[in-house]
């Protein structure tokens, strides 16, 4: 027999097996809602706030961290190159003559005359994309930001063997308004060299001798009169052509220098979900980058100076990974949910004469 609407409701919960399934599934509906939420001044303040979820979300735990080690002993938990370069950046290579040259700064300066000269105009703007196309959209049209200028010159620096990482620091407590610089390993002198391939230059100290990025920022902090800035490519475009602006700007850097812990641009670059997802936003591709296993983390350069701004990103980090394990626990209770009322339905339907 039929049941009518006011007959169901005095019905006791026993006999209504789907209600409460339902009554689950919008629940857990909600809690997705509320974790949306909460990211969403983030998708809404653009690119640079992205950035700082993907920083806060890779970052290491606050610590105090040696800098100083060498290629000959890298950290353990940093992520090396594990594999062959890309053919093209090893043809690349060979056809610039770079393994004939008698110096890895020579290298350098070869490299950079490559990215800087190649086009005929350096005309800037972030490219976002694979690294073969990162390549030829820098040399053959001009474009390309800083990230672009680093990923490219990691490539090529690989390719020739040259071992290298990748510095960077922020204006906004660790989000995307900053900056990022490739520092070599030179193996003939034994010693790390930092150079701005973006903004042409690289630094010497007192001695003439090169910088390294933490002498670089050292001598900044205590002795900003005693560095020298140098273009790498004495042809190309300078990255200001008023040099009191970017010592400007290298100096509201100072407070939030952090160093990417891997230099497997080419493993990040091959991932298949890295590929999947680049084709349709960055952010997702940096996303799969993440699942993969693929993103380096971010190991920051932890000081008095910029504590405040730390704890803001730890406290960050971890909300996201409890919004990540309620979010998960959230799409499984709701999937759970809608299947059991659905099979409550059609079984109170066959149920039914």
């Amino acid at each position: 027999m039929l049941v009518t609407t006011a007959e169901q409701l005095m019905m006791p919960e026993a006999v209504q097996p789907g209600r409460n399934w339902r009554r689950g599934a919008w629940v857990c509906a909600g809690i997705l809602l509320m974790c949306a939420a909460f990211l969403m001044p983030y998708v809404l303040g653009g690119g640079t706030e992205l950035v700082r979820l993907r920083n806060a979300w890779v970052m290491e735990d606050i610590r105090s961290v040696d800098f100083n080690w060498t290629p000959d002993a890298p950290p353990a938990d940093f992520k090396l190159e594990p594999g062959p370069p890309m053919p093209f950046f090893v043809e690349k290579a060979n056809t610039l003559g770079l393994a004939a040259l008698p110096d890895d700064w020579q290298r350098v300066v070869v490299i950079s005359k490559d990215l800087l000269s190649s086009a005929p105009a350096l005309r800037g703007g972030a490219v976002q994309d694979d690294l073969l196309s990162t390549y030829r959209d820098i040399t053959e049209r001009g474009n390309g930001y800083c990230g672009d200028f680093v990923r490219t010159f990691s490539a090529l620096a690989l390719a020739a063997d040259i071992p290298v990482r990748q510095w960077a620091f922020s204006f906004d407590g660790f989000g995307g308004y900053g900056h990022i610089w490739p520092e070599i390993w030179n193996r003939q002198q034994r010693k790390w060299q930092l150079v701005d391939i973006f903004n042409n230059a690289y630094f010497t100290g007192p001695d003439g001798q090169i910088l390294s990025a933490l002498a670089f920022r050292q001598a900044m902090l205590t002795k900003p009169d005693s560095i020298q800035m140098h273009r790498v490519v004495p042809t190309a475009r300078p990255g200001y052509v008023e040099e009191a602006k970017a010592w400007d700007y290298y100096r509201r850097g100072l407070n939030e220098w952090y160093l990417w812990w891997g230099n497997n641009v080419f493993e990040y670059d091959q991932a298949w979900l890295v590929q999947a997802l680049g084709d349709m936003h960055r952010s997702l591709e940096q996303v799969g980058g993440i699942v993969q296993g693929v993103q380096p983390h971010v190991q920051v350069l932890a000081e008095p100076a910029n504590m405040r701004q730390l704890e803001a990103m730890w406290a960050l980090h971890i909300r996201l990974r409890v919004l990540f394990v309620v979010s998960v626990l959230a799409t499984l209770g709701l999937v759970f949910c809608w299947a059991a009322a659905r099979r409550a339905k059609k079984n109170r339907g066959e149920a039914t004469p």
